[in-house]
C-alpha cells in the first residue's frame, strides 16, 4: 500500500556502480518505513483487520483467475499449498516459443504498470558481495520451469485482480505470435539457403524461384513490423 523506496547512484566507475546496483540500494531509504507508519495510523486496528479479511477473499478470486489464464495458454497454476499470499503460473510454452520471451514478458508488464508481478526465467545467476546465487529470484537452485508470480497483497481490490489478468493475457498472446513469426522467418531463410545450394544460377528457373521466395520473406518481415507497432 506504500511505494517502494528508490535511489539514484552516480559515479565514474561503471563496474563499481554495477556492484552497488546488485545490492538493492533502493531498500535502504527510510521513506517507505515512514509511509507504512502513517498508513497504519490512518487505518487504525479495525481498518487494518478489514483489509486482511478482504485480502483472504481476493486470494481465492486471484487463484481462480490465474488458473483460467494459465489454461488458456496451455500452462498450469503451480501447486503452492503452504503459501497463502503468492501464486504462480508456469511459462513453459512461452519459453519454447522464443528464448527471450519470458524476460520480455516481465518487461512488457512493467511498462504497462503491472509492477507487482514477477517473471522468473530459468538459469538466473547473480553474484552479490562475492556470493553467487543460482536460480536467482526463484528461491531454488534449479526450479523446473519459468513462471509468473502474483500476490494477493493487503489493499488489493477485485478491479486490481481483473486488470492484472487482462494485461498478462494480452502480452502473452503477442509474444507467442511474435515467436511464431520469428520461426517462420528463420525457416524461410533456411529454405532459401537450401534452394541456392541445389539450384545453380544457370538454371532458367533460379531467378524466378529466388524472387518469389524473397517476396515471401519480405511479406513475413512486414507482418512482424506491423504487429510490433500494434503491440507497442
Amino acid at each position: 500500500m506504500v511505494p517502494v523506496g528508490g535511489a539514484i547512484i552516480a559515479g565514474f566507475d561503471d563496474e563499481f556502480i554495477k556492484e552497488i546496483s546488485k545490492m538493492y540500494p533502493g531498500r535502504a531509504s527510510a521513506s517507505p518505513s515512514l509511509d507504512v507508519l502513517i498508513t497504519l495510523l490512518t487505518l487504525g486496528a479495525s481498518g487494518y483487520k478489514k483489509l486482511l479479511s478482504e485480502r483472504k477473499e481476493l486470494y481465492t478470486h486471484l487463484a481462480q483467475e490465474l488458473k483460467a489464464l494459465a489454461e488458456r495458454h496451455g500452462e498450469r497454476l503451480l501447486h503452492t499449498p503452504h503459501n497463502p499470499i503468492s501464486l504462480a503460473m508456469s511459462l513453459d510454452g512461452l519459453q519454447s516459443s522464443c528464448d527471450k520471451a519470458v524476460t520480455q514478458l516481465g518487461s512488457m508488464l512493467f511498462t504497462r504498470q503491472v509492477s507487482g508481478a514477477r517473471v522468473i526465467p530459468l538459469g538466473m545467476k547473480q553474484t552479490v558481495s562475492g556470493h553467487t546465487f543460482h536460480g536467482f529470484m526463484s528461491h531454488s537452485d534449479a526450479y523446473p520451469c519459468p513462471y509468473l508470480n502474483a500476490a494477493s497483497a493487503i489493499g488489493i481490490t477485485k478491479n486490481d485482480v481483473e486488470l492484472s489478468i487482462k494485461k498478462p493475457d494480452k502480452c502473452h498472446k503477442a509474444l507467442k505470435k511474435e515467436g511464431n513469426i520469428e520461426k517462420k522467418v528463420s525457416w524461410g531463410h533456411h529454405l532459401k539457403d537450401q534452394m541456392n545450394k541445389r539450384c545453380p544460377e544457370s538454371n532458367p528457373s533460379f531467378k524466378r524461384c529466388s524472387a518469389h521466395l524473397s517476396w515471401d520473406l519480405s511479406g513475413i518481415k512486414d507482418s512482424v513490423n506491423n504487429s510490433t507497432m500494434i503491440w507497442n
